[in-house]
């Protein structure tokens, strides 16, 4: 096997671990709260959670992909860019945290305050790790920062409220983003810590896709929050973390090459579309196995058959599209992945809404959102035959 080709096994296979890890240490927070507390604590921090969850998607304004396409085209000028970008986000994390002391109690505020600072310098480096591979490092972070939180969490379990999950949480997101602005401090230029209102305004496509994507994977949850009880509204976040992280495993594989794939042939992105389309076979299945397994064995909730096709539904057009929006944003028409993912949250609303209202529960709430996922399928296949 050629060196090449091993070190790009290396990269998926590290960059996958990473992700996966990130997933996994986030979806074991609410499995622990459960476990030595209850469904009622873990329902009740998801509106905290939900919060903080769009108040970043509107606080990174889609910073990782515009600065992987603008590092792919202007290498030498990475550090401008990346501080620019802090820089330029900077007063966001100001007003968001503000918004957060009017909303939630004053005591309450001061801990999103630093959850979000955390997942600000967090987000800010993603382009970082990404383009320059680094890995390994981001490993060592995880792992040094999730075992604080569970050391904290372990000797003060017996006593945990929403009050005390929100400060061990958010002291573990401003550790992990402390320490990933460490690794990254080099890339900050204090000379060229430029406020650039201009950047809104050229970045503002991929800002409208992380904020459509923050909503079609999280607008169930958020309706199932306000209809159902804290008891559904726990079960529901979970279920949906554990397939929306299904669906998210295609960007751990091809992250690493988004560089690659805006540079090479239509021949390439074509061999790799079929790729990911083999695998989501394989991948999506073993999956649900797995997530059958949780649900069963440790939430105590059943579901027939049916739930599990409806989610495979759900999972796997996203093994089929992804490349397709990356194909958009390479030829610049990000706007018609803006409109598809727009339709796609707008059915997914109307649909699980109208199918909770009819009392189809969990399974009403999750069908929406499959039917949502097949129009946003449809749309981009018959774009790619007809438009690109």
């Amino acid at each position: 096997m050629k060196k090449t080709h091993i070190n790009r096994i290396g990269f998926i296979s590290s960059n996958a671990l990473r992700q996966i890890l990130v997933s996994a240490f986030s979806m074991a927070i609410p499995f622990l709260v459960i476990h030595y507390s209850s469904k009622e604590v873990w329902g009740s921090f998801v509106s905290i959670l939900l919060f903080t969850l769009f108040a970043l998607q509107i606080i990174n304004w889609g910073n990782k992909e515009y600065l992987l396409r603008e590092f792919s085209k202007y290498p030498s000028k990475i550090n401008q860019n990346f501080s620019e970008n802090m820089i330029t986000r900077l007063p966001l994390v100001v007003c968001f945290s503000i918004v957060g002391f009017v909303i939630f109690p004053i005591y309450f505020g001061f801990w999103i305050m630093i959850w979000i600072i955390g997942r600000y310098f967090n987000h800010s480096v993603e382009s970082l790790i990404l383009y320059q591979k680094k890995f390994k490092s981001s490993l060592v972070i995880e792992f040094m920062s999730f075992a604080l939180f569970g050391l904290f969490f372990f000797f003060l379990r017996s006593k945990v409220d929403v009050y005390l999950l929100l400060i061990i949480y958010s002291s573990y997101q401003f550790i992990k983003g402390f320490l990933y602005f460490v690794l990254f401090k080099k890339y900050l230029s204090f000379q060229k810590l430029i406020f650039n209102i201009g950047y809104f305004k050229v970045s503002f496509s991929f800002f409208l896709l992380s904020i459509l994507g923050f909503l079609g994977s999280k607008i169930d949850v958020c309706i199932t929050d306000y209809f159902g009880n804290k008891t559904i509204t726990a079960e529901y976040q979970i279920i949906n973390s554990l397939l929306v992280f299904t669906m998210s495993i295609t960007s751990f594989i091809y992250a690493p090459f988004t560089k690659m794939i805006y540079r090479n042939n239509d021949d390439v992105m074509h061999k790799s579309k079929k790729t990911l389309t083999f695998l989501g076979l394989i991948i999506v299945p073993a999956s649900l196995l797995v997530i059958y397994l949780i649900l069963k064995y440790y939430l105590k909730t059943n579901f027939s058959i049916v739930f599990y096709l409806i989610a495979f539904i759900y999972v796997y057009p996203s093994y089929l599209f992804c490349l397709d929006i990356v194909n958009l944003f390479k030829q610049h028409k990000e706007k018609i992945v803006v409109l598809f993912l727009f339709i796609g949250v707008v059915l997914t609303a109307v649909l699980s809404s109208l199918f909770l209202y009819l009392d189809y529960g969990i399974i009403g709430v999750l069908l929406g959102s499959a039917i949502a996922q097949l129009t946003i399928l449809i749309l981009f296949k018959l774009t790619n035959k007809y438009v690109l």
